[in-house]
């Protein structure tokens, strides 16, 4: 946008910015205030003090300064100074008193302050520094009594004859930033006056600062005001983005100002050129900030809707700008972009997004918070969660003749906000200072994280039309050890040979050996390769041979290990179809994969009107087995081995092609890691149709160890499960969390030397403990059927941390990427992408859906190297292992809040008295998205929905805790032995009606009458919302201390928990009078 498409206001406020000028002051004129009026609350008092009374007893509202002073300083004249600043400001005289829980402000008319003296020189020298500093922030941290004033702390450090340290501690009820710089300066000029005995040069005030809030809360109700609110509420109208950046810590139900600052200097080259590129762009150095710290939240969270806020010092009229007050007011900058616009394109968006907020600036803050009613929740801030300022002004020089002054840093030790970045320049250079809350990140997180602010200036000033997306933010160290240093899996494996050929070379080795056992039967690996032989010379007689596709339609039986053999060694792939499905799911696989033959065991009545060859291998067709030698087949590792059907959104079953090379790297890590050997019993218990299978089979038959197939009714019967384990000394199984969880619940009591491989679903860290009891060893296995059953294993020791993925199998690489392809770092959300010899053909006749999920391998040297688009979302951890946090399609957003079903069934699972569970969403009949948790109790107990939303409560944020809770006995499973989502029950009942209920008890009609005096409505349902009706900070306040007032203890905290009288009058229930 070039200067003559802006508005004169603007063009003259943008000439102001780039010359580097705060904008000239506005002629508007404030009048006294009339005593008669009583003392009002501005706007950003009236934050500052709902926050203070939220979080009693936190620093988060204290401000500081700590001066280092160099000369011959006189304790006494500055302790004067000070006092003398107290009677020319009102408002550093005033303090707090409360009524029916609202604050009202009282200003003393006689007030002293004294300045503690500590002289630290008996300590060594190299020590009085360091030392002043830690009680400096252990000061900063000592909350204020708003009932006493002042509301001001001074404290004087002697760390030699000739310097001394001084702390400026003040509430930020009456003062800001700016203010403390008018404090210093004062301070400063009233300290030469005494020690000079000259009159003091400052000018008197023109007004005080309950001047300000009264003309202030005049200002608001006027018609400039209404052109602003509609400028807003058009700009951050429908569902808010909430900012979701990557945290090392859990989000707690209510947010803690707990906080750190990590400190950085921006390169003057750097900045320099930042600057130019604004110049070019008739732009100011705050937007190229800006804008770079849009793309690096951009990078972090993935998302492309950004609120920031910015504090802007609001001080446009020449009677405040000498005043100490809070002034300061916050402007809600919206950036909506994508990662194909440049730095170019998006520094223009941002320019235009920052002239618009600054032309709407003279509306408070709180007043749109209170227009707007955005959702309240205890664990974040309204509207945005993460502030930029750059500080233009800086401190005054503090220039007394005979002294030297100069600043020092010191931690607040609170965070208001999930992150902030100040940048000030100071001495030519610009310096970063980060404020983070440490309950959600750790230090070298955000170390990291603002690296990568650095690298993307860097990058986006050398390429500053190269789409973002493109724009690298992690520097060479960090590139290799995430892309290549973790994926260097190279192992040989046999890559000419196939599984039916392995096999037989086991036989040669044992062929007395004990290969399959069954509860009635147990074949020698020479018996198994015999009737093997003796099925494939029948398959090739009905015309199967290299490329054939053969169907399997079986029950559970101790003689698919052959079927799967015979198959190979004809050259064919077989085609696992579950016993369970629908015959029109049968034909639709017959045709789609075209099979030549099916084999099954089945019913003859099942097998009627199937228009294909059968071969009916049940126990009859076992007594007439021949002697056949070992076939020589062409077969190839690049032929299909097997073809496997699994769910497609289409409404129809889609066929993963995956070829033996795949199967043979596959096999042949597995042999290795987890490992299996000779004299091992590994038992089946998978369908064949469930991928996962084949390892349960083959694994066994190459290691020459021992394979036991579970029958129909030890999988009906799991106590029957563990009584096999025992009887045949299984040492090794495979399942699904599910299968085990039922193993579990059936009373077996656990075998010391099994080894267990779980996986096919999530693996929650409270069952996996319960099951590392029972068991001497558990794996993690993960992998899409695409890329060959698992591509990584991850041996779990016990724990309270999450249960990750691990690392990858052989030849197979794990990557992380955003959603254009790009490397994450650390803990930042992306998509997993698996590329190696895992990968699966493609999909059966479904080109377009195959160039969709394998995508070109960018990563690799071989050109014709893919990756597959796992859609599982996943982040790096420190350790080198992966966390997969739930299906891309299973984050879901509900009132602006992205949130993960996974993390809030985790908690759920951690209740004592339930042993299984699921979260999903639902739309209401409205359209409204729902959470609803499906939970297994322990022994068939009853379990209240209140008792459960408030466990989740006490860890998770208001938002994630389901609106309805369903009690069933059992998870539905599929036949894989997953959960089906698909097969839970509708809440019922229990949906939540949107019409009026009115109160039904005394504590409702209580409440109810509560909230019609204080919101000033005729009418509130039990159901309705306090904040939607209308409620703002300050009638929360009022309405904590009207409820108090009937003997009931709650406070601010407990309104914004329990948002409905139905749900305070239930917490109010429980609460002792």
């Amino acid at each position: 946008m070039a200067n003559n498409e802006l508005s004169s206001v603007k063009k003259a406020l943008l000439e102001k910015w780039l010359q580097g000028k705060q904008p000239e002051v506005k002629k508007v004129g404030i009048p006294p205030r009339p005593n008669s009026i009583a003392v009002p609350l501005s706007f950003p008092q009236q934050r500052q003090l709902f926050l203070e009374l939220l979080d009693r007893g936190t620093a988060v509202n204290n401000l500081s300064v700590f001066i280092k002073i160099k000369g011959c300083l006189i304790p006494s004249a500055l302790e004067k100074s000070a006092n003398q600043i107290l009677e020319r400001h009102d408002n550093l005289r005033t303090c707090f008193s409360f009524d029916q829980g609202l604050p009202y402000p009282i200003i003393k008319n006689e007030l002293k302050i004294t300045i503690p003296f500590l002289n630290l020189q008996d300590l060594e020298k190299v020590k009085r520094e360091a030392e002043a500093v830690s009680i400096a922030e252990k000061e900063v941290l000592q909350s204020f009594d708003l009932t006493q004033a002042p509301l001001l702390r001074l404290k004087l450090f002697q760390i030699d004859t000739e310097e001394h340290l001084l702390l400026v501690l003040i509430h930020h009820t009456l003062a800001d930033g700016w203010s403390l710089g008018v404090f210093l300066k004062e301070l400063m000029a009233f300290y030469q006056a005494i020690t000079k005995s000259i009159p003091v040069n400052l000018k008197e005030l023109p007004i005080q600062y309950a001047d300000y809030a009264h003309w202030q809360k005049e200002e608001a109700g006027k018609r400039i005001m209404e052109s602003h609110l509609s400028y807003w509420k058009e700009k951050l109208e429908g569902e808010l983005p909430v900012l979701e950046l990557p945290t090392d810590y859990p989000r707690s139900p209510r947010r803690t100002f707990s906080g750190r600052t990590f400190r950085f200097d921006l390169d003057k080259g750097l900045t320099d050129k930042l600057e130019q590129i604004s110049r070019e762009e008739d732009s100011t150095l705050f937007m190229a900030l800006l804008t770079s710290f849009y793309i690096l939240l951009h990078k972090y969270s993935g998302q492309e809707d950004i609120l920031i806020g910015t504090p802007i010092a609001n001080r446009n009229l020449p009677e405040v700008e000498p005043l100490i007050g809070v002034f300061i007011n916050t402007l809600v900058l919206r950036a909506t972009f994508s990662g194909n616009s440049s730095f170019r394109q998006l520094l223009q968006n941002v320019r235009k997004v920052s002239l618009d907020a600054f032309s709407h600036q003279d509306i408070p803050f709180e007043k749109l918070v209170e227009e707007l009613k955005p959702i309240r929740d205890l664990s974040r801030t309204p509207l945005f969660q993460v502030v930029f300022n750059l500080q233009n002004t800086p401190m005054p020089k503090m220039e007394i003749p005979g002294l030297e002054t100069s600043f020092l840093e010191i931690d607040s030790g609170v965070s208001q906000f999930d992150l902030t970045l100040m940048i000030s320049k100071r001495k030519g250079q610009y310096r970063c200072a980060v404020e983070y809350n440490k309950g959600l990140f750790q230090e070298d997180t955000i170390s990291r994280m603002f690296h990568s602010f650095q690298l993307i200036m860097e990058n986006a000033l050398i390429h500053p039309d190269r789409p973002i997306s493109e724009l690298e933010f992690l520097n060479d160290l960090e590139l290799q050890q995430l892309v290549h240093h973790r994926n260097q899996t190279q192992v040989d494996f046999p890559q000419e040979i196939c599984f039916h050929q392995l096999f037989e070379t086991q036989v040669e080795k044992t062929p007395n050996g004990i290969a399959v056992i069954h509860p009635q039967h147990q074949l020698t690996y020479r018996a198994l390769n015999r009737r093997a032989n003796f099925l494939a010379h029948e398959l090739l007689g009905l015309g199967v041979g290299l490329g054939s596709r053969v169907g399997i339609w079986m029950k559970r039986s101790w003689t698919i290990p052959e079927v799967l053999l015979a198959v190979h060694k004809t050259g064919g792939a077989y085609v696992p179809i579950h016993s369970s499905f629908p015959k029109a799911r049968l034909q639709y696989i017959l045709e789609d994969a075209q099979l030549e033959v099916l084999i099954s065991n089945m019913e003859p009545e099942s097998l009627e009107g199937l228009d294909v060859p059968i071969i009916k291998w049940d126990e009859k067709a076992l007594n007439r087995i021949e002697n056949f030698p070992n076939l020589s087949s062409q077969v190839t590792p690049h032929h299909l081995a097997y073809l496997i059907y699994t769910s497609g959104s289409t409404g129809n079953p889609k066929g993963v092609m995956i070829p033996h090379s795949s199967l043979m790297n596959f096999l042949w890590s597995m042999k290795s890691r987890p490992g299996i050997q000779q004299n091992d019993v590994l038992m089946s218990v998978t369908s064949l149709s469930f991928d996962i299978a084949a390892l349960e089979i083959m694994l066994p038959l190459i290691s020459g160890a021992k394979l036991l197939i579970a029958s129909e009714e030890m999988m009906e019967q799991p106590s029957l499960l563990g009584e096999a384990i025992d009887q045949f000394g299984v040492n090794m199984m495979q399942a699904t969390p599910s299968i085990w969880q039922l193993l579990l619940d059936s009373g077996w009591k656990g075998k010391n030397d099994l080894k267990a491989l779980c996986g096919g679903d999530a693996l929650p860290r409270k069952f996996a403990n319960k099951l590392l009891d029972k068991v001497g060893s558990l794996w993690n296995m993960y992998g899409p059927t695409e890329t060959t059953i698992w591509s990584s294993a991850n041996l779990i020791n016990p724990g309270d941390n999450p249960v990750t993925i691990g690392q990858a199998i052989g030849n197979t690489q794990l990557y992380i990427l955003d959603k254009y392809g790009q490397p994450v770092p650390l803990k930042v959300v992306g998509e997993l992408h698996i590329g190696g010899e895992g990968l699966a053909k493609g999909y059966l006749n479904l080109p377009h859906m195959t160039k969709e999920k394998f995508v070109a391998d960018r990563f690799s040297s071989n050109p014709q190297a893919r990756l597959y688009k796992t859609g599982d979302r996943a982040r790096y951890m420190p350790d080198g292992s992966i966390e997969i946090l739930g299906r891309m399609d299973d984050q879901v957003k509900i009132n602006g809040n992205r949130m993960e079903l996974g993390e809030i069934m985790t908690v759920l699972l951690q209740h004592p008295s339930i042993q299984n569970g699921v979260v999903l969403t639902r739309k209401e009949d409205f359209g409204e998205k729902k959470l609803i948790a499906y939970f297994v109790p322990k022994n068939n107990m009853v379990i209240e929905q209140n008792e459960l939303k408030e466990f989740l409560g006490k860890k998770l944020p208001s938002y994630m805790i389901p609106a309805f809770f369903v009690s069933l006995p059992s998870l539905p499973l599929s036949p894989s032995g997953k959960i089906n989502r698909k097969d839970l029950p509708e809440p019922g009942n229990h949906q939540q009606s949107k019409s009026y209920v009115s109160p039904r008890n005394e504590t409702e009609q209580i409440l109810a009458e509560i909230w019609r005096n204080v919101l000033n409505i005729e009418q509130v349902g039990i159901h309705d919302n306090f904040f939607d009706l209308g409620g703002a900070s300050m009638q929360s306040l009022q309405v904590v201390a009207k409820v108090n007032m009937f003997g009931f203890r709650i406070n601010v905290e407990h309104l914004f928990e329990y948002q409905t009288i139905y749900e305070l009058s239930n917490f109010l229930e429980k609460e002792p009078v």
